[in-house]
């Protein structure tokens, strides 16, 4: 049975939680507190799959109480949901919660958001993983990048469009960006799905405020393994970003920009991990074993899907979720009527990788590593030499100076 704890100061709220979900929710064992340290106790009863707090309580507010549940039941699923708050609660909010809802909330949407975190709880069956994706703190991010971000955003000269173009240089920032303006607290009526369109509902003053907090950290001080494998792997995405929206309809080309450009964040959370993990998919992969089955063996599941599980957790579009999730093994037969999210993100994927080994010249339309039955399948065969050509012009273009 799926452990719920709900803490407020105010009796009446929890009165009402509980007449309903004693109703409507029979399968969840939820608990009522009515301030952090009982809600501390609480988690010492026993595992909780999901909290839910106010912010604004006596003593220790939410924040605190969801910094300490990140620390040591970093599985635990946090949710706020409070009234207004100002700035500095919210930035401090960020950091540890993975989902924003504003009182009132209407008790279906709570429900409803309760549900996709033990969803995600059920599907992820692997523990380690689990307190790894739970107890994130901050993706690691490329020194120079935000060495130039911090300098951008604190010159009034520089328009949101340069800051933009610098943010999608980096995935780790573009999607805590993503995660924060697709949250309930900052009046988003529609989701928000590509880093202009965050950075201009935020605002350049929050934005600066984001950075210059723990939020995004830098990579200074890292192993410099771990500084290589990020600046390789943002590289890619950048590439992969230019090429994956030059393969949908116009429409859709913001929405797999995005795609793309995160489509390998699962690879960061393992790289965040025990090295010794890590290790261990390498040795099989050396023995022969495909990546993906090796990662299965390893982790209980792939990078595209603990990439696309902390995505949900930070409540980004589910379009985008599903297009990381399926990226790596695309469907052919939703790709027949012309290429979807996920499948744009895989081709474009497999031509940044032969553009950047066969640099300068095109890849070779046989040495793709595009999977043939895929092509075949959803009839794509005659089009890859002309992608072959877009993945080297893309790639000259991205070496270009700016």
């Amino acid at each position: 049975m799926s452990r719920i704890l709900f803490v407020d100061d105010e009796p009446m709220i929890l009165n009402s939680m509980r007449m309903r979900l004693s109703r409507r929710r029979p399968d969840w064992d939820c608990v009522y507190v009515e301030s952090a340290v009982d809600a501390l106790q609480a988690l010492q009863d026993g595992p909780v799959d999901v909290v839910v707090t106010d912010m604004r309580m006596p003593g220790m507010d939410g924040a605190t109480l969801l910094s300490i549940v990140r620390e040591r039941y970093p599985h635990t699923f946090r949710i706020v949901l409070s009234g207004q708050m100002n700035r500095d609660a919210q930035l401090r909010a960020l950091p540890v919660t993975h989902r924003f809802l504003v009182k009132p909330c209407p008790p279906a949407e709570l429900e409803a958001h309760i549900d996709a975190a033990l969803d995600m709880h059920r599907r992820l069956d692997s523990p380690q993983l689990a307190d790894l994706i739970g107890g994130i703190r901050q993706l690691p991010t490329s020194p120079v990048i935000y060495t130039e971000l911090s300098r951008m955003i604190a010159d009034p000269n520089v328009g949101v469009a340069q800051i933009s173009r610098l943010v999608e240089r980096d995935p780790a920032v573009a999607a805590r960006l993503l995660h924060v303006a697709n949250s309930a607290f900052f009046g988003v009526r529609r989701q928000i799905r590509t880093t202009l369109e965050a950075i201009n509902w935020l605002g350049v003053d929050l934005v600066r405020k984001l950075v210059l907090s723990c939020e995004l950290g830098s990579l200074a001080g890292q192993s410099p393994a771990l500084r290589r494998k990020v600046d390789d792997l943002h590289a890619h995405a950048i590439l992969t970003a230019r090429i994956a929206s030059r393969l949908v309809k116009p429409e859709d080309s913001g929405t797999a920009a995005t795609a793309a450009l995160l489509h390998n964040l699962g690879r960061l959370v393992f790289a965040l991990g025990p090295p010794e993990r890590q290790a261990e998919v390498d040795r099989l992969v050396a023995l022969g074993l495909r990546e993906l089955p090796a990662q299965e063996q390893v982790y209980s599941c792939t990078y595209a899907t603990a990439g696309a599980f902390l995505l949900h957790y930070w409540g980004l579009p589910l379009d985008i979720v599903q297009a990381v999730a399926m990226h790596a093994e695309p469907s052919s037969a939703q790709s027949r009527n012309g290429l979807d999210i996920a499948g744009a993100v895989y081709v474009a994927s497999g031509l940044a990788v032969a553009a950047v080994r066969y640099d300068p010249h095109p890849p070779p339309v046989t040495h793709t590593g595009l999977d043939e039955r895929f092509l075949t399948e959803a009839g794509f065969e005659q089009r890859v030499p002309e992608w072959c050509m877009l993945a080297r012009s893309q790639r000259l273009a991205m070496l270009e100076p700016a």
